[in-house]
């Protein structure tokens, strides 16, 4: 009997030695592609004015989430957000942050990255807010921006970006509540309301339009009345023609409208 009860005690260790051994390692390989990503990205960085990544970001420290800029969830210890606001960065973006998949917070503002913003960041399916404002990316708005479920805030301004805003932003399950993509130079697209897509009627969530400083033409279409959470529109200085749509009389939690600079008529 005591032989049967001490092999049970040596099988039970025996199991949970290995386990712990299987979870250790998992959350190694977890925090090892965070911080070969980081470190990927790191290495497409051409200047570092401050030298704040460079004398920052290393292996020697104990643990990416003590990095500048880096801040990393509790439980996991994996990388949730990316602050590189304002440190005076230029490079382009290493497809590696793709690998950051607890990543719920972009935040590489007032830099001088340049060049697109890679299709591997469609792997952030836990992202809800990416800000890339005041840098010099090109290209188009890439469509996979429509693919990422939580996404609640959107911030391309003062970029170079071209083209369409893509329709496939505006899916119908959206939690979007802010797209600001003043500042760029789109044109007018091949729909009825030039560089204004209707879709845009889809996002119920929508707090806060703001497409000012573009190239968009064409009218305003009545489907903007349907955003009945919009706070904030800014349309201005565009080539946008013909009139405020009647429904946007709907928008009761419209606080600030800007128009101006553009070719409308019957404003009243």
């Amino acid at each position: 009997m005591e032989n049967s009860c001490f092999f049970i005690v040596i099988v039970t260790l025996s199991l949970l030695l290995k386990c712990t051994t299987l979870c250790s390692g998992r959350n190694f390989f977890n925090s090892s592609t965070d911080q070969d990503a980081l470190l990927a990205f790191k290495a497409t960085i051409s200047r570092d004015s401050y030298a704040i990544l460079a004398n920052n970001w290393s292996t020697n420290s104990a643990s990416v989430c003590y990095w500048i800029g880096v801040s990393c969830g509790i439980k996991h210890q994996r990388v949730t957000a990316l602050n590189l606001s304002g440190f005076h960065l230029r490079g382009t973006v290493a497809p590696h942050l793709g690998s950051l998949t607890f990543l719920r917070s972009l935040d590489i503002s007032f830099n001088n990255f340049t060049g697109i913003l890679p299709d591997e960041l469609s792997n952030l399916r836990r992202l809800k807010e990416i800000n890339v404002g005041f840098n010099s990316f090109t290209g188009e708005v890439p469509f996979w921006f429509g693919t990422l479920p939580e996404l609640q805030h959107i911030h391309l301004n003062n970029n170079t970006f071209t083209g369409k805003i893509p329709p496939s932003l505006f899916n119908t399950t959206s939690k979007l509540q802010t797209l600001n993509l003043q500042y760029n130079q789109f044109t007018a697209g091949s729909m009825p309301y030039g560089g204004i897509p209707t879709q845009l009627g889809n996002l119920t969530s929508l707090k806060y339009l703001w497409l000012g400083a573009n190239k968009l033409t064409g009218g305003i279409p009545k489907q903007l009345g349907n955003l009945t959470s919009l706070n904030s529109i800014y349309l201005g200085v565009n080539n946008l023609t013909g009139g405020i749509p009647k429904q946007f009389g709907n928008l009761t939690s419209l606080n600030s409208l800007s128009l101006h600079n553009n070719k409308l008529t019957n404003l009243i």
